[in-house]
């Protein structure tokens, strides 16, 4: 399966917007850190950490990427889970989670996944695809949650570290990678710093434009005509991704911070951290992508499962 495999969202990208303020000095001052796991929705992870069959793993899995008040989505997974006894059981545990939980949550269920056999995992994206293309609408961060999927099911081959000799800047990158990185940060301003419309849907708005102008003129500096804030199609975002994974090991975190940096002026302004929560979502899934650390401000921002547990829950 490639990021084809989903069909490309509708919408247009929003005209662009006025500069991004400057980014926060320090960010910790006012960016609150999600606290941790607690009384109901640690039970529930608990009991979702216990699961073991192929079942009731593609039950939970699947139940974290439903679209909330999606009936053909709540459909799809319910035939998709047919003859699974517990899945309305681990349904209900998976809504018990904070919603800074539901993608480090995902991303520990996935781990546990990777390790089963081929064809589990190819089934289970194929179960993926269907409920999130149930209702005819593939959102943005959908895309993201498949790219994640498809990478953290994928054979891991052992990361390299990079040398001594690799440059430790963005400066200079050849146009092509330059390129790349405008066309995925393009795709990622329709959520980030916030994302335009409630629902997700495919449209970049001013902080959006604002975000994505930052993070360019990072790469550009002074050279003319840098690319505009132009979301790609399907195949472009899959070129795009493709080249990103060409980019030297020790550039990789620098450009995270990159995206962090120029998302932190949006967030500022936004007390509601469930506003703050799909552009965050999308960048964490983004350092997934390139195997990068997740930087420390983009990490306050999510609520991490334990990883032992304490013997609760059944």
């Amino acid at each position: 399966m490639s990021v084809a495999d989903l069909p490309e969202p509708a919408g247009p990208p929003s005209p662009s917007a006025a500069p991004a303020a400057p980014v926060a000095a320090d960010a910790a001052a006012w960016l609150p850190a999600a606290r941790p796991l607690a009384g109901e929705a640690l039970t529930a992870w608990e009991r979702l950490a216990r699961v073991r069959s192929a079942g009731e793993r593609r039950a939970a899995l699947l139940a974290l990427l439903l679209t909330p008040d999606s009936a053909r989505e709540r459909q799809a997974w319910t035939e998709e889970l047919a003859g699974v006894s517990t899945a309305v059981l681990l349904h209900t545990q998976v809504q018990l989670l904070p919603p800074a939980a539901r993608l480090p949550v995902l991303e520990r269920l996935l781990n546990m996944a990777g390790d089963s056999a081929l064809a589990e995992r190819q089934a289970l994206l194929v179960s993926a695809r269907r409920v999130m293309c149930a209702d005819g609408r593939v959102r943005p961060a959908d895309r993201l949650r498949w790219l994640l999927m498809r990478h953290r099911l994928a054979a891991q081959a052992p990361l390299h570290r990079g040398g001594l000799r690799e440059s430790s800047d963005l400066a200079g990158l050849p146009l092509a990678m330059r390129l790349a990185v405008a066309r995925f940060t393009a795709y990622l301003a329709r959520l980030v710093p916030l994302p335009a419309l409630p629902d997700g849907e495919a449209v970049v708005g001013a902080a959006g434009a604002a975000w994505y102008r930052s993070v360019v003129a990072t790469l550009w500096g002074t050279a003319p005509d840098p690319p505009p804030c132009q979301p790609p199609d399907v195949d472009a975002l899959g070129r795009a991704l493709l080249t990103l994974r060409e980019l030297a090991w020790l550039r990789r975190p620098l450009l995270a911070r990159t995206w962090v940096d120029a998302a932190l002026p949006g967030w500022r302004g936004t007390p509601d951290a469930d506003a703050r929560l799909p552009g965050a979502e999308a960048l964490r899934i983004a350092c997934d992508l390139l195997d990068t650390p997740v930087p420390p401000t983009l990490a306050r921002l999510f609520t991490e499962p334990p990883v032992a547990l304490t013997g609760r829950g059944a």
